[in-house]
């Protein structure tokens, strides 16, 4: 295999490795290698996802499941319990519900209530608690997601006067 060579941040990528996994596993180690780089990441921050397909425990049938990083944790050693997983058809109908509030944004009531009707729509009684990240992950229509919170850009957000 051919390293890849970046300027600003190491290419830790192993195929040998995730050709063994399954996409939640491969979901898992794309996180710790995310946050094990703290040029990428401050402890603690950032969120990963995956839309996976699996079986309905109660169906059978295939459906498109979240995995996103739970609430609170280190990227750098999650482990699959640490992901909380929710049934994306269920996620998005919450989408619906939020653009029929009349008053929307920020510390606004209908925030909470989405916040609070998270758990409606978790795949097989998963008992991790989704991130507040969680609609971005959701709503995004890309298949993975990896938002971080480069320590860089902290700083210059957190700058007086930047």
């Amino acid at each position: 295999m051919t390293q890849k060579q970046y300027k600003h941040v190491d290419y830790n990528w192993d195929n040998t490795v995730t050709d063994q996994l399954d996409s939640v596993e491969r979901l898992r180690y794309r996180s710790n290698i995310l946050g094990d780089d703290q040029r990428i990441t401050n402890t603690g921050g950032g969120n990963t996802s995956s839309k996976v397909m699996m079986k309905d425990p109660l169906t059978g049938e295939e459906v498109d499941v979240l995995w996103v990083k739970g609430s609170g944790g280190d990227l750098r050693t999650s482990t699959r319990a640490n992901f909380a997983s929710l049934y994306m058809d269920k996620l998005l109908a919450l989408q619906e519900i939020y653009d029929a509030a009349e008053v929307k944004g920020v510390k606004t009531e209908i925030e909470d209530k989405m916040v609070s009707m998270y758990p409606h729509t978790t795949f097989n009684l998963n008992p991790r608690a989704s991130s507040i990240d969680t609609p971005l992950h959701g709503f995004i229509p890309a298949r993975h997601v990896d938002h971080m919170h480069p320590i860089s850009a902290i700083a210059i957000a957190a700058s007086k006067d930047q």
